[in-house]
C-alpha cells in the first residue's frame, strides 16, 4: 500500500492543543467511515521534540495518498471540515489547499 509521510512544524505552545484536538477526533462518530471513504487504511501522527521546536510527522497508508489529500481538501463532510479548521487554527496550515507542500521522497524501505 502506498505511504505518504509529511512533516509540519508545530508553532510554539500549540502541541497540547494539537494533542487535545486528536483526542477529540478519535471519538468522532464518523472517524472510521471517513477514513475508509478516503481509502486510508492507517494514519499515524507523531510529535518529534527538537531543539528548534516540536515537529509533527504524519504518516498515511492509503490507496492513493495524493488523491486522498485532494478529496479531503474538497470535502464538505463534517469531520474533514472540522479537521481542516482545527489544523489551520493550531498549525497554521490550510489543508484545503492540497497537497500542502511537495511530497516526501523515500530514501530507505525495508524489507
Amino acid at each position: 500500500m502506498p505511504v505518504l509521510a509529511m512533516a509540519v512544524p508545530i508553532p510554539p505552545g500549540k502541541t497540547e492543543a494539537l494533542e487535545q484536538h486528536l483526542a477529540d477526533a478519535k471519538n468522532h462518530p464518523d472517524l472510521d467511515e471517513t477514513f475508509k471513504g478516503f481509502g486510508i487504511s492507517r494514519e499515524t501522527w507523531h510529535v518529534q521534540e527538537t531543539e528548534q521546536g516540536d515537529l509533527l510527522v504524519l504518516v498515511f497508508d492509503a490507496d492513493d495518498p495524493f488523491t486522498m489529500l485532494q478529496e479531503f481538501a474538497r470535502s464538505n463532510d463534517d469531520l474533514p471540515v472540522w479537521q481542516r479548521q482545527c489544523i489551520r487554527e493550531i498549525l497554521g496550515v490550510d489543508l484545503s489547499q492540497a497537497p500542502p507542500g511537495p511530497p516526501s521522497r523515500l530514501i530507505f524501505d525495508w524489507p
